[in-house]
């Protein structure tokens, strides 16, 4: 099957309403439950700290939404949910998708959603836990999701056993459809200046995001070019080989690699950590940590 080409934004449409109440919540009902996880892929829990806000917005019509975030950023969602140990379905590239299994013009035939799994089928405490782990990154990254976690109303009742996740402007996380989070993309954004490979850019700022914006920190000669977890790691940071030898070409990536913060941070891009870049990264720092 030839997957059909990624849908551009687009305004909703007269019959938005039955087109996304569709794509949420018939995907469940159809879909036979996929085999256990393989044993080799044991995951490793993201790169976050506490518990990402919940959507503060009041209830809406079910089945109301639009198009909101892109599908870049639901394949670098799926990405890391793979590399984490999730089973990712019902999207094009990832096996296909289930025709009959969704309303002919439902978002999972256009890459715009997709289905996540965890071990076995029934829905079991593990699948639980890592289903909430999954529903805090896609919330960070702005994207729908529809999972009975907290309840099961309306749509929330056929997705007890996997995570809907799309690209809509609207979630369900049980209790009936608030609007999907904004989703700020500077974590993100600053993972990729400290060079994480993008299934680890889940823009949630932990202890390894901490670490490498910190090394970078404190490699630039402001900050005496230290190494307070290693050369390796400030290595691992400005993207070169991580050899232990801090020489020529990895000050030539670490003053790039500062270039770059500069640039997410709007301060001007020189190359040099200085105190203008100190006080907003600080900043930054305090408010996304």
């Amino acid at each position: 099957m030839t997957p059909r080409p990624t849908a551009p934004a687009r305004a909703p449409r007269v019959d938005g309403a039955r087109r996304r109440l569709a794509a949420a919540g018939v995907c469940a009902a159809l879909l036979a439950p996929l085999g256990a996880a393989p044993a080799s892929a044991a995951p490793q829990a993201p790169d976050r700290s506490g518990t990402a806000a919940q959507p503060s917005a009041g209830p809406l019509a079910l089945g109301i939404g639009r198009q909101k975030s892109s599908s870049t950023t639901l394949k670098a969602y799926l990405s890391w949910a793979r590399a984490y140990g999730f089973r990712v379905s019902e999207h094009p590239s990832y096996g296909g998708v289930t025709r009959g299994a969704h309303s002919k013009n439902s978002w999972h035939y256009d890459g715009l959603a997709a289905d996540l799994n965890y071990g076995p089928a029934g829905a079991p405490s593990s699948e639980r836990t890592r289903a909430r782990t999954a529903i805090k990154v896609a919330d960070s990254m702005g994207l729908g999701v529809i999972y009975a976690r907290d309840g099961t109303v309306g749509s929330a009742a056929k997705h007890r056993n996997h995570v809907h996740i799309d690209v809509g402007t609207t979630s369900n996380y049980g209790r009936g459809t608030v609007l999907a989070q904004a989703g700020s993309r500077t974590t993100q954004r600053l993972q990729q200046v400290a060079h994480f490979p993008l299934a680890q850019r889940d823009n949630l700022w932990g202890p390894n995001t901490d670490q490498r914006l910190q090394a970078i920190r404190a490699a630039s000669r402001m900050h005496g070019t230290k190494f307070p977890y290693g050369v390796k790691t400030a290595q691992l940071a400005v993207g070169v080989t991580a050899d232990g030898k801090w020489g020529p070409k990895s000050r030539a990536a670490h003053d790039k690699a500062v270039a770059s913060l500069q640039r997410v941070l709007s301060v001007s891009a020189t190359g040099t950590w200085g105190p203008a870049t100190e006080r907003t990264y600080l900043s930054v720092r305090k408010k996304l940590r």
